[in-house]
């Protein structure tokens, strides 16, 4: 098995070397070692590929000085994660185990900085890195805890530190492991394969592995032994597992497998390329004896391979003696073999003592314990198998376990870079996307309908869920985001996915949809107008309206220009008041800031919309090409209704400037009919205005 998995990996390896080779050292406070491996006492130099700390401290048997762990900065081992803005620079310290013992946060920059604060030096969350080991997964939502807003970041941190900790577990704590009686899956008891982590039991030699991975089409085949129904259960999901049961139907003679597929190009497997060989003969695989399941919620294999199925293997086939696995991927790929031993096999016979009819008494009793001894050898013999697993009733040796084999470590994390959608789902909160949707679907529900209750339940839970529940609402910070380091910012957050797509599309089609439903800040500019006495607000000028409205599309550009230039200077914080309100930012600056945007907010209705925000211009410009606008009647060349209540202003007239409209409704209701007819009989609209009322009799109000 090590074999298999040592042909995997020269590829890798050079992937892996390449930027290593040529990597910057990242420099910082020494005095911060000994917080990362606190039992140390000195360390070295920075040395070696990739470059560590070695750490000493006192043997608690002899006191002599002796090596206790390594440090190593994230920064130097690439090649790094990529965070929301950029990769996080990290300290850590590791035992000789493959245990983190400490980390310190050296430099990030991440957008959220601006708004929140120093978020990720968090005490909660970096006491959770301390005693996890190498082979865990570092997974956010399942063995580390997030913070809300910033999954993108914590998930990249995570990784960050598992991947650089791996590294220089492969390169400085691989050393050859001492030999171990082998373990079969087999004799291997259920309730023992539970304990176990997938790559331990690849590593075990549990499962089969075979690689194709030199040609146009790489896959990864594994096969594990089904012993008991309860081990196709604890993999797959009792569900998934009875439901393949019933494809495939029961088959006394037949031996049941667990097929797994990984690497790059899964999807090109196909039963009739995998067959198996014993003894010269050739078993081919049919499409009846193969059940694939879709993508896995359930079971410990969740997560771990792209594909998989169940597999009735023939039953000719013996299992204690091994059988090739054959994987021919066509005319396009290449040809993988491995080789599966899933029963111990048998043990050799006990030598045979021949005695001599005429041998005496004595020689007789001499080869009797020859024999005696012959045959303890061979019991012993017979029994090393088993030792690997549980003692037997009354007694037994167990054997040690065998040594991590952290270079399997390393393909398991290539492999799962290279699936990251399932690393997305397997992470996301399903109750987070279900609100997420809830909300989009009453944004539809509000932009069809016009109404004007539903539009205030939209407001609300714009408020409570984007705003202060969840923080996950839309910012300029995205845009920065999306230009440093690509669309995969998205990627990584399926709920921000959702409300980015809805706000693209919306946007290109009916124009500022989110500003109008989905903006938590927006939405607090409303609840301010309607609470703030109407004798209080006011209108700016239309001339000082006018040049105004060009001030937020100069904010934007002077936001996007670091970003472009590549200066990496961030300062949309100061610009994007939501953050400081909905994070409660720490920031006197920033609170001074945000309370005087929203006085103003208070006297001039959506002040902020109207002038200042970053987001809202970049929506604008977007909004020019949606083609199903707010539709105009001729009675609007007369009526001023719609001007005087729309709250960005953007009505003078009949005309309408699209790109200052946030499409909150309210100059569509005033359109009573469902056809979008005003109330007012034009006939009496143009004879009012041919013949005005006099003066002192009243005014035309329509």
């Amino acid at each position: 098995m090590r074999a298999a998995l040592r042909s995997a990996l020269p590829a890798l390896a050079l992937a892996l070397a390449a930027p290593i080779t040529g990597a910057a050292q990242f420099d910082f406070d020494p005095a911060l070692l000994t917080e990362v491996v606190p039992g140390a006492t000195r360390f070295g130099e920075r040395v070696g590929e990739p470059p560590v700390f070695e750490a000493y401290g006192a043997d608690p048997a002899t006191g002599a000085e002796t090596l206790v762990g390594y440090a190593f900065v994230t920064a130097d081992i690439p090649p790094e994660v990529q965070g929301y803005t950029a990769p996080i620079t990290v300290l850590v310290g590791m035992d000789l185990t493959g245990t983190v013992t400490g980390i310190e946060i050296l430099a990030y920059r991440e957008s959220l900085i601006g708004s929140r604060g120093d978020f990720l030096n968090q005490g909660s969350y970096l006491r959770q890195f301390p005693g996890k080991h190498v082979i865990d997964q570092f997974r956010v939502r399942d063995d580390i805890d997030g913070i809300s807003g910033a999954t993108l970041t914590v998930d990249a941190m995570a990784r960050g530190i598992r991947n650089a900790a791996r590294r220089v577990a492969a390169s400085y704590l691989s050393a050859a492991p001492a030999e171990a009686a082998p373990r079969y899956i087999g004799t291997t008891p259920p309730e023992e394969l539970e304990e176990l982590l997938w790559a331990e039991i690849v590593n075990l030699g549990f499962a089969a592995q075979v690689n194709v991975l030199d040609g146009p089409i790489q896959v990864v085949l594994f096969l594990l032994y089904v012993s008991d129904p309860a081990v196709g259960e604890m993999m797959v999901g009792p569900a998934n597992f009875q439901t393949a049961i019933d494809s495939l139907g029961m088959r006394e003679e037949s031996h049941l497998m667990l097929l797994g597929l990984s690497g790059r190009d899964p999807f090109f497997f196909r039963p009739s390329g995998l067959s198996f060989r014993q003894d010269g003969e050739i078993f081919p695989v049919e499409n009846t004896d193969l059940a694939m399941f879709p993508l896995l919620r359930a079971g410990n294999l969740q997560g771990e391979v792209r594909r998989s199925g169940l597999l009735w293997l023939d039953g000719s086939i013996d299992l204690a003696e091994p059988f090739d696995i054959v994987l021919d991927m066509g005319p396009r790929g290449e040809t993988g073999t491995g080789s599966y031993l899933v029963m111990p096999p048998p043990p050799p016979p006990a030598p045979v003592v021949a005695v001599a009819a005429e041998a005496s008494t004595e020689s007789t009793a001499g080869g009797t314990a020859e024999g005696t001894a012959g045959g303890a050898a061979g019991s012993e013999g017979t029994e090393t198998p088993a030792a690997a697993g549980p003692a037997p009733a009354g007694g037994g040796a167990q054997a040690a376990a065998p040594a991590i084999d952290f270079e399997a470590l390393l393909l398991e994390e290539a492999e799962e870079e290279a699936t990251q959608l399932e690393r997305v789902l397997e992470r996301t909160s399903w109750v987070r996307v279900a609100g997420f949707g809830v909300l989009l679907l009453l944004a539809t529900l509000t932009l069809a309908t016009k109404s004007p209750r539903l539009r205030w339940t939209t407001l609300l839970a714009t408020f409570l869920l984007l705003g202060f529940y969840d923080g996950g609402f839309l910012s300029v910070s995205h845009i920065l985001a999306a230009i440093s380091v690509g669309p995969s910012v998205f990627l990584g957050d399926l709920p921000l996915l959702m409300l980015a797509g809805f706000t693209v599309v919306t946007t290109l089609l009916w124009g500022r949809v989110f500003c109008g439903f989905l903006c938590p800040f927006g939405a607090l500019q409303d609840f301010l107008e309607k609470v703030v006495p109407r004798r209080l607000q006011r209108e700016l000028p239309p001339v000082i309206h006018r040049r105004l409205l060009k001030l937020k599309y100069a904010i934007l550009a002077l936001i996007l220009l670091p970003t472009v230039l590549g200066t990496g200077l961030t300062i949309f914080q100061y610009f994007e008041p939501f953050g400081t309100v909905f994070y409660l930012s720490s920031s006197l600056l920033l609170w001074t800031i945000a309370g005087g945007i929203l006085l103003l907010s208070a006297i001039v209705p959506r002040f902020y919309c109207r002038y200042a925000c970053p987001l809202g211009a970049a929506l604008a410009v977007g909004s020019l090409a949606a083609p199903f606008r707010i539709a105009r009647v001729e009675q609007c060349d007369f009526c001023k209704v719609c001007e005087q209540k729309c709250p960005t202003g953007a009505i003078t007239g009949p005309e309408i400037d699209f790109k200052e409209c946030v499409r909150c409704n309210t100059c569509e209701i005033q359109l009573r009919d469902k056809t979008g007819v005003c109330r007012h009989d034009i006939e009496k609209v143009r004879l009012r205005v041919a013949s005005p009322p006099l003066a002192g009799s009243g005014t035309f109000d329509v």
